[in-house]
């Protein structure tokens, strides 16, 4: 694989363990990045997460 496979794995994963976290009433990215930028970079990270998402499923069913 290469570095931007693994990439896109990772913050796959990070996004999924930030939604479970926030079903636990903590959200990880607004608690990390939302203290020292504003809502448009955590809007932005958001958007990241969900394109690695949507890439990782593509490559899983390929």
């Amino acid at each position: 694989m290469s570095w931007y496979e693994n990439t896109a794995l990772v913050l796959a994963a990070i996004g999924a363990i930030n939604w479970g976290l926030a079903e636990l009433g903590w959200n990880a990215v607004e608690a990390l990045i939302g203290s020292w930028a504003g809502a448009t970079v955590v809007s932005v990270v958001y958007y990241v997460v969900a394109l690695c998402g949507i890439w990782a499923l593509i490559k899983v069913f390929q």
